[in-house]
């Protein structure tokens, strides 16, 4: 902590402190004496009083000599700073304004939104500063080094500033602006102020602001000011969700838009309507309660099947709140034939539970429900006869404690994989390790079998080996504890392939469920269960190995997303967040070349043109919300469009401000930066960093009290008592 003078040739006034002292050695008089016996007791008490008037008057000269000294100081102005500082005149400074440009700043509660008023306090801090500054004006959203601008230029940037969808975090923004004045040696005075709502979103609070390293090494001293232009009551209703209740649409099928509408601050009602292709389909009124949330849906009876991708979106109307851009969200979704799903299995019994968990009888469905899949279920005996061109007839094939099959049936079935399909198999008592371990069967399946294991003690279903994986990323740890109480009594012990992956194995590390993958002009997948994908109602038959069909949720879920990532369909979600990388799926066997990439206005467009092979077409980080086109084209002449849609980031719909704590944290420390909640206390803690803490107030009160003092001593001190006047009258 150091003190300095803002007027330190003042100071020397501290030296009239001695002016009182001369006075009294000059001005001294010698007294005369003179023999009057009727002052013998004034003398007497003079004498017993001499000691103690001697030390009172030192005292009274001691409140003058202070008197004129503190009187000196204060007119220098002391201050009290934390670091090297320059006052308040016209100084050149390095300035950098960083301006938070992400959708929360967008909240608008009367006539101007909370970057109208960081741009309007801007202007008031520009106004202030000499010409001759530098202004570095930073974008939250733009990665850039900013240029060095005059106050005049800087102006101009400021007004062009807009909303971004996409936003870095500000810890980067501060360290081009940290960068940015240290850089200008030049500039005396160098400042960083944050215009920012302190939204918990526009932040990464976990790690410190980028750039401190630089303002400690800085000799003249950084100064950082954060405005806080955070709402003191959050008012909004949004739409957080809205999407098909399937990725892809079953071709003939109903389709269900399901929603989630949000409701911040008190009771409110609105609409919620929901288009499609450009046409208003359905609305329903919504009853908010306070601080909630509610689900919506639309069921829409058909859908023009010859449209390959539909687009849409649900939003709310009536009472306007102060947000706007979360009162929509936009969906897309394609239109797809049913799938067909080839079931083979020895016994009726082993085609029973998967053909009823993927395609059960429409009689035990509520009205309207989708049925994505259809269900052939065959025989061993019958597999043959369905075989002849697996690749344009099904989608999936599982194949379930089958005991052998012919290598011409491995071969059409290994074709089927390579081409793109999907295979499940089930490995149970009637499987012969012969039939599965050579050529072809070996070629194509992802582990080697070796033996039956019976543990003595009915074990389960261990630990998912990796969560990320599409079968279990969507409910990960209901799925670990469901599984782990599947009773399994029997498994064949299998050696995995090199290239396979363990997705699924028992508390003893053997594995459960082994992945192998097939890369060509499309991917084939191949899912290898140990034991089989059925049950037998008697427990002391010897094809009773497990209870996974009836035990818990877990049966019926896993085989409707095992079929879902085998053809795909799980990654044909068509709804980003803004920023983040579009990858559609293609049809890697059309001859498309070129793919017309359009923004929502149509204004814009972009050629891709993705390798070859490659199934899968990637859009850089999109940032434009509403619903993309993409027109393909091959080099046939053929044609189709295809699509997807951009949402804000969920996160910008939270308004959770940042706490003091947070702060603390990204700037290192509470005395590295000064808080402002509106212009008012921004100009004192702009004062307070250029001036310091003023010592005047405190000083002249310190005066005041000093001649207080002073007039009280000497009136006490050369007060006549009343002893001393009844000695005179005697006299």
């Amino acid at each position: 902590m150091d003190i300095s003078l803002l007027n330190a040739g003042l100071a020397a006034g501290a030296a009239l402190a001695v002016l009182p002292v001369i006075l009294h050695l000059f001005m001294r008089q010698t007294p005369k004496r003179i023999i009057f016996p009727a002052l013998r007791l004034i003398r007497e008490r003079q004498k017993r009083s001499k000691k103690r008037l001697r030390v009172k008057n030192w005292l009274l000269l001691l409140a003058r000599m202070a008197l004129l000294a503190l009187m000196a100081l204060a007119l220098a102005r002391p201050r009290i700073t934390s670091e090297t500082s320059i006052g308040d005149g016209e100084v050149p400074t390095a300035m950098a304004l960083v301006f938070d440009t992400s959708l929360s700043m967008g909240y608008k509660p009367h006539d101007k939104t909370r970057l109208d008023e960081a741009k309007e306090r801007a202007y008031e801090l520009l106004k202030k500063t000499p010409s001759s500054s530098s202004i570095f004006v930073i974008d939250s959203s733009a990665p850039a080094s900013p240029p060095p601008l005059s106050p005049a230029a800087a102006r101009k940037i400021i007004e062009g500033l807009t909303l971004r969808a996409v936003n870095r975090p500000l810890n980067s923004a501060l360290g081009l602006a940290y960068t940015a004045v240290t850089e200008d040696k030049d500039k005396q005075r160098h400042e960083v102020y944050v215009l920012t709502d302190l939204a918990r979103s526009a932040w990464d609070p976990a790690r410190p602001a980028d750039g401190l390293d630089k303002v400690a090494k800085d000799k003249t001293g950084v100064r950082t000011y954060v405005l806080r232009l955070t709402p003191k009551d959050v008012h909004d209703v949004a739409v957080v969700e809205a999407k098909p209740s399937s990725e892809v649409v079953t071709e003939g099928e109903p389709v269900e838009i399901r929603a989630v509408i949000r409701s911040v601050g008190p009771p409110t009602s609105r609409v919620a309507e929901l288009w499609l292709d450009g046409q208003p389909r359905a609305k329903k009124s919504v009853e908010l309660a306070a601080d909630s949330e509610i689900p919506v849906s639309f069921t829409i009876p058909k859908v023009d099947s010859s449209v390959l991708i539909h687009q849409g979106k649900v939003l709310i109307s009536g009472t306007p709140d102060p947000v706007s851009f979360d009162d929509a969200r936009y969906l897309s979704f394609r239109v797809k034939p049913a799938a067909s799903i080839l079931v083979v299995a020895d016994t009726a019994d082993d085609l029973k539970f998967i053909g009823d968990a993927i395609d059960p009888d429409p009689s035990t469905l509520p009205p309207g429900t989708p049925r994505p899949f259809r269900v052939d279920r065959v025989l061993t005996s019958r597999l043959l006869e369905k075989a002849t061109n697996l690749t344009k007839n099904y989608r999936v094939i599982f194949l379930n404690n089958v005991r052998e099959l012919s290598d011409t049936e491995w071969a059409r079935i290994s074709g089927f994989v390579l081409e793109g399909g999907g295979l499940v198999v089930g490995l149970g008592r009637a499987c012969q390790p012969e039939n599965y371990t050579k050529a072809p069967a070996s070629e194509l399946l992802p582990a080697t079998l070796v033996k039956i294991v019976s543990p003595k003690e009915t074990t389960t279903f261990g630990q998912v080996a990796d969560y990320s994986h599409p079968l279990f990323n969507r409910y990960p740890k209901p799925l670990n504890e469901v599984l782990g109480q599947v009773p399994v009594s029997k498994y064949w012990s299998v050696t995995p392939r090199e290239g396979s992956r363990i997705l699924l194995s028992y508390p003893d590390k053997s594995p459960a469920l082994v992945e192998r993958i097939f890369k060509g002009s499309r991917t084939g997948r191949v899912l290898l269960w140990t034991t089989p994908l059925s049950r037998r109602a008697e427990p002391s038959s010897p094809d009773a190995w497990n209870e996974f069909p009836v035990t818990g949720w877990s049966f019926f879920f896993l085989m409707n997303q095992s079929i879902a990532y085998l053809t795909g369909s799980i990654e044909e979600g068509l709804a980003f967040e803004a920023g983040k990388d579009v990858i559609l799926p293609v049809d890697p066997t059309k001859r498309n070349k070129n793919y017309i990439v359009q923004d929502p206005d149509k204004k814009t467009s972009e050629r891709l043109s993705p390798p070859a092979n490659s199934d899968a077409l990637v859009i850089v980080a999109p940032q434009q919300v509403g619903n993309w086109s993409v027109n393909a084209s091959g080099t046939d002449g053929s044609s189709e469009t295809l699509g997807f849609s951009v949402n804000p980031p969920l996160s910008e719909t939270q308004f959770v401000p940042l706490e003091t704590a947070d702060l603390d944290r990204l700037f290192g420390g509470k005395d590295k930066y000064a808080l402002a909640d509106d212009p008012e206390n921004l100009e004192k803690v702009v004062t307070r960093g250029r001036v310091g803490y003023e010592l005047f107030p405190w000083l002249m009160f310190i005066i005041m009290i000093i001649v207080t003092a002073e007039s009280v001593l000497a009136n006490r001190f050369y007060r006549e008592t009343g002893q001393q006047t009844a000695a005179l009258k005697q006299a």
